[in-house]
């Protein structure tokens, strides 16, 4: 899941819904570097990229020193406008484009100090990437990309992450899922589940310190509205890819497997831990 690319569209509720599973998945250690480097620099300049509804300056701006001024860049202007600040924000510049292209000039424009973004590494090709990482290190900006998947979903029981509780196509489905990841989402063929890893590799390359920390989402009942949503996009993703081979009777298949894990989510006693990572690269 994701939230920016050209044919990708995340309506207000979904990010609404995943707003405080994002918050509370986020490691604590990646606030710490980020506070840190931010007062040692004396940065005061920051830049969101498919910002949505604001959810990431939300979750950074309170724990950062002022001055702060924050530029919200995304496609959609409807969720732009709705974005609320919090009131660690001195001044916010709200910018109406599409992320797939003139990636320099945007982080140039706002003369960017530390640049982020949530859920949007996974999009994003390899040529993306390398562009944005070329530009952050002639700004020697700091960069937080969080909640990137990393192609790891597994089904557990209620009260133990540790035993597993699998379907039969579970493992047929996340490979589906894992191939679909790696369409073009706007910006070329998407880096998907090894978006943290070539981004790790790449500003190691550019001389940053970087770390890679765990943000997995660790989902159950009281997230069923979003796990029913995430079994609904599986589904699509798996039926779309077999269909795309014409391999109809894999469609069945995978529309199968949805029924079922529809009614495990139904049942109430489940547990789903669906893998992310968050990428913290400091000059």
């Amino acid at each position: 899941p994701g939230r920016v690319g050209m044919g990708e569209v995340f309506d207000e509720a979904w990010l609404k819904l995943r707003e405080p599973i994002d918050q509370r998945s986020r490691p604590t250690v990646a606030l710490t570097l980020i506070k840190q480097a931010w007062q040692q620099h004396g940065w005061t300049r920051a830049l969101d990229l498919g910002s949505g509804t604001g959810s990431n300056v939300r979750f950074l701006s309170p724990v950062l020193s002022a001055p702060q001024q924050w530029t919200l860049i995304d496609h959609d202007e409807e969720l732009l406008a709705s974005a609320a600040m919090p009131e660690t924000v001195d001044s916010v510049t709200r910018v109406v484009s599409d992320l797939s292209s003139e990636i320099t000039q945007q982080i140039e424009a706002t003369d960017a100090e530390f640049v982020t973004a949530s859920a949007l590494l996974d999009l994003v090709s390899e040529s993306w990437l390398t562009e944005i990482v070329e530009t952050c290190r002639l700004k020697r900006c700091g960069v937080y990309f969080s909640l990137n998947y990393d192609g790891s979903i597994q089904w557990h029981a209620a009260v133990n992450d540790l035993e597993l509780v699998d379907d039969p196509d579970d493992a047929a489905v996340r490979q589906v899922v894992n191939t679909h990841q790696r369409r073009d989402k706007g910006f070329g063929p998407a880096l998907g589940p090894m978006a943290s890893l070539k981004g790790e590799a790449a500003f190691r390359a550019a001389g940053y310190k970087v770390w890679l920390l765990q943000s997995r989402w660790r989902l159950g009942p009281a997230d069923s509205a979003v796990v029913n949503m995430l079994v609904n996009g599986w589904e699509s993703a798996a039926v779309e890819h077999a269909m795309s081979e014409s391999r109809s009777v894999d469609g069945d298949r995978f529309r199968m497997w949805a029924e079922r894990r529809r009614e495990t989510v139904a049942q109430g006693d489940f547990g789903l831990t669906v893998g992310h990572l968050d990428l913290v690269a400091l000059p």
